[in-house]
Parts: structure tokens; sequence; C-alpha cells
């Protein structure tokens, strides 16, 4: 007697809920497979250009084992060491929204050393050490005009910069206990100055910075588990419908913008800007909103990084401070042109909430620097008296000018030295 093939249209007709169940785990079986070749073999094969590689690294696409510039102690990137100086351009908010300026601001970058920051000399030939992002490397002004440039240069004091966009709070304290307590004593990596001064942006250290760093610590437990929630492929999915949508990317060489804007474009302010242009403040501000995201988790990791960064500094005999650079949109809120913004755009009617909140979490870090015991500058109220502030920030950019980089670098001075800043009418760097 004939026995039908299993799984053949014959014997699926008759146990067609077997069928269904099997075909989909296998298909279920085949995707798991398909992520985990996403996840760790597709980044081996180079078939993106760098900054879509670069991207999916940060969509959590790809292994970040297989990017050699990730380090699994910061649980971040650093940039390949040895690279030569580059030139960039401060202009990140106008291509968020599509727009490509011809003559954007450039910025020089200088070469990166043996530890891949933007270093001419070792940690252990500073006397200063200054841990932050890329507000601390100089995106918006390029090396030599950044913060810890100008420090050196207005002190004499030999610095080094251990910085990179995308750090946050708990990754400067692994770069603190990474340069201190576990680099050997002598060795070129280990910073043995006298004092720690630490960059803190509220924009981003006290948001997306400590989610993204939970979530990497997170997947370092998932293991395997990761591909049987198809983790690298919904990621995949994400990243693709972003780049349609253009979110964070720009779609056209235009004068206009290619996205909508909500009103975050163009901000006229009644006080003189950079190059007369009007601001746009970049999408990530549209996060501020509404800010249920922060809460007691929340709080307890920025107390915890806080506390070990003070730990580590007293362990150390190192002075430790800290900065707290306030974003352009809480300075600027009471310099905007309201006549020249729509009314009805989103921008008008919510802008006042993204400020208090973003003061909120400013007075949280305050508060919480103070339980601490932490030596600190809190910037806002120098660039808030000061008739300059529409040149601190660049209207292209997130980041501050390099006259906003020289107002902070003297504050710190002063700051340390015992003295009193007056920043009505800060004076710009020299050439």
């Amino acid at each position: 007697m004939h026995t039908p093939f299993p799984f053949s249209p014959a014997y699926c007709r008759r146990h067609r809920a077997l069928c269904l169940l099997l075909f989909a785990a296998t298909l279920y079986l085949a995707l798991v497979a398909l992520d985990a070749c996403v996840y760790g073999v597709l980044p081996r094969l180079g078939l993106f250009g760098e900054k879509h590689r670069e991207l999916l690294y940060s969509y959590g696409v790809y292994d970040p084992a297989t990017n050699p510039r990730y380090r699994p102690w910061l649980h971040g990137y650093v940039n390949a060491p040895g690279l030569p100086p580059h030139r960039g351009t401060a202009d990140d908010a106008y291509r968020a929204y599509g727009m490509y300026l011809p003559d954007a601001p450039a910025v020089d970058v200088s070469g990166t050393d043996a530890l891949g920051w933007w270093n001419d000399r070792m940690p252990r030939d500073a006397r200063t050490l200054f841990i932050g992002d890329s507000f601390c490397y100089g995106a918006g002004s390029g090396t030599a005009q950044s913060i810890p440039a100008l420090y050196e240069k207005h002190t004499g004091q030999p610095v080094y910069a251990a910085c990179k966009n995308g750090y946050g709070l708990p990754q400067y304290r692994d770069i603190l206990r990474r340069l201190t307590a576990d680099a050997p004593a002598g060795s070129p990596g280990h910073f043995a100055g006298d004092t720690v001064i630490v960059l803190v942006y509220v924009g981003n250290d006290m948001a997306a910075d400590l989610f993204v760093y939970r979530g990497r610590l997170a997947e370092e437990h998932l293991g395997i588990a990761r591909h049987f929630r198809l983790t690298s492929l919904r990621r995949l999915c994400r990243y693709l419908r972003d780049a349609l949508r253009g979110e964070g990317i720009a779609l056209a060489a235009a004068p206009a913008p290619a996205v909508a804007t909500h009103g975050y474009y163009p901000v006229p302010l009644t006080v003189p800007t950079e190059r007369g242009l009007p601001f746009a403040f970049h999408p990530f501000y549209r996060s501020f909103l509404d800010t249920a995201w922060f809460g007691p988790p929340e709080e307890r990791d920025v107390r915890a990084a806080l506390s070990d960064m003070r730990r580590l500094a007293e362990g150390a005999g190192l002075h430790l401070f800290v900065v707290v650079l306030p974003t352009a949109l809480q300075v600027l809120y009471p310099r905007i042109d309201w006549n020249a913004v729509p009314r009805r755009s989103e921008f008008a009617m919510k802008a006042a909430d993204a400020v208090r909140n973003l003061n909120a979490l400013t007075a949280t870090l305050l508060e919480q620097l103070k339980e601490t015991g932490i030596p600190h500058l809190d910037m806002e109220p120098f660039f808030m008296s000061s008739p300059d502030a529409g040149r601190f920030y660049w209207p292209t950019d997130t980041h501050l000018t390099p006259r906003g980089n020289a107002a902070v670098a003297q504050a710190i001075e002063v700051a340390l030295s015992g003295g009193h800043a007056d920043f009505s009418t800060p004076s710009p760097p020299a050439p």
C-alpha cells in the first residue's frame, strides 16, 4: 500500500492544523537563523558604506563586538586610533530637516591618539583630564577651539580630552576608572594629574545616553536569546522605516526643509545670531515635550554614576569638577521672536513644555551633584545673563560656537581659581 509522503498536498489537506504549525515553526527557525546572520555575519562582509554601517551599529542591528572600535569596558565606541585630521561641518540641525548649506560652518578636528580620542599627548603627560561627549571634543568648533583646548591655552596646564559623541554619565565614570584605577601606574594611558573636569550636557546625558548604555548592558546578558526575539531583524526594520521617513538624515540638497519641521525651523531670535541665520532646533527636542520616561530608575542611574566618579577621584587623589551645559532651547527661549513663529505650530504651542522639562532635569542633576558632594558649575545662569547668548550656539547645529566654548572655558578657569565670573560681555576666542 502506498503511503503519502509527509507534508505532501494530500497529507496536509487531511492534517491542515499540524502542517500549518510545522510550517510556522520552520519559518520561525529560519528567521532566527537569519537574525543571527544579520547580527554576527553581515557586519563582517563589508556590504555597506561607512555611514550606513555606523547607523546599523547605532540601531543595535549589528553585534558591537564585530566593530574594532567597540570597547567592552566602555560599553561604547572610540575612534579608530591614528586617524589623520579631518574637516567637518556644524550643521546637524539643518541636515536633520533635509537642508544642505553649501557654506556650512567648517570645523577642523585633529587626528586621534593611540586610545582613539582627539589628542596630541597621552593621559600620562596631562595635568587636567576632560571627559565628555561631542560638546567636549569641539563638534561645533573644531579641536583647537574646543573647551579643553581653550582651557589649556588660558591656564597653560597640559590637558587630555577623553571625549566622543554618544557618551553619557555612566561612560564618563567608566573612562575615569579606565584611566586611573585600571591603568598601570606610569603607563601612557594612566592619568596622574590633579584635576578631572566632566562636561555634562543636559540634552542627552540625562536622557537618551542613559537608555543606550542600559540597553547595551541588558543585551550583554541576553546572549542567544536575542535571536529568538528576532531583535536584529526588528531593529533593521526600524532603521529602514526611519530612513524612508528621513528621520535624522538629509534627504535633499535644498534651501528649504525636505521634511516637516513642526515649527522648529525657521525660528528667528530677537538678538544677533551667527551669520544672522534663523535657528533650527533639532528634532531631538521633541523627546522632551513629555519626560515621563525619566523616573526613579533613571535618577538612580545618575546618582550611581556621580557617586562612583567621586569615589574614583578620591581614590586617585584627584579634584573632580562637573560643568553642566544647558541646551540652546533653554538659553534662547526668552530670546525667540514669537511674532515670526507660526502660532499653530507644535513648536509655538509646546516649546514651553520642553523648556520646563529640561529645566526640571537640570534641577535634578544639580541636586544630585549637591547630594554627592561634587563641586560643580551650572553654565545656564552665565549664558542667560549675556547679551551675546544668541551667538553661543550655532543656528545650524546643536553645539556651541567657538564663542560659546570660550565662555565655558573662562568660567571653568575662574571657578577653579576661586574667583567669580561675570559673563555680561564674554570674550570670543583669540584667532
